[in-house]
């Protein structure tokens, strides 16, 4: 059976920078894996509440909104997929608004491996891919991001295999005037989608 990428675009800005980099990974997945099925969300494009502390996920293992909104969609999708592309601008030292409130609602995966004792049946095979880029200069404004999507990724049963950030990334464009950034995440793509292909 071919593997499974799910991408999320993070950004409210269609074709920014977090953008282009996640669709220069996802060019790097479909070279290493053309049989691949790739599928991108764009989060902003999408109509969810957020996580309301309800409660109810922690007996049923489900959300019950989930039949309400968008994101009994995203829930499949992520059953189904194998790996990850995560991408996001960085506000205020974090992942966007979008993307954290996608990950609030992932309580009830959290409350399915830990409180249910049910983890994903594919945990084994299943990994992430990160990248984020911003107009912060300085490494320590993007930990907190790192953190957000290592606790989602623990939470939903996938290994987190790869990261890149870039700092001083604003005005849109500015990614592509980066030496390396776009073939970077290509090539991160390729690693995601052939892990065994990549070097020692």
């Amino acid at each position: 059976m071919p593997q499974t990428v799910l991408a999320f675009a993070g950004s409210p800005r269609r074709g920014g920078n977090s953008e282009m980099l996640l669709d220069r990974a996802l060019a790097g997945v479909s070279a290493a894996a053309p049989e691949a099925v790739v599928r991108k969300v764009v989060l902003n494009e999408l109509r969810f509440v957020p996580c309301q502390n309800c409660g109810f996920c922690s007996t049923r293992g489900y959300c019950v909104y989930a039949a309400k909104d968008d994101m009994k969609g995203v829930y499949e999708a992520m059953d189904a997929a194998d790996g990850f592309v995560v991408a996001t601008p960085i506000y205020f030292a974090n992942v966007s608004a979008q993307l954290k409130a996608m990950f609030d609602r992932c309580q009830s995966l959290w409350a399915r491996k830990y409180l249910l004792k049910k983890p994903h049946p594919n945990a084994a095979r299943r990994r992430a891919l990160f990248l984020c880029c911003g107009g912060f200069r300085h490494d320590r404004f993007y930990q907190c991001s790192r953190q957000t999507v290592a606790a989602w990724c623990v939470c939903c049963d996938i290994k987190l295999t790869g990261e890149l950030f870039y700092p001083s990334v604003d005005a849109r464009g500015d990614i592509g005037k980066h030496p390396t950034a776009l073939q970077d995440a290509f090539e991160a793509g390729r690693r995601l989608a052939r892990p065994e292909a990549s070097p020692a």
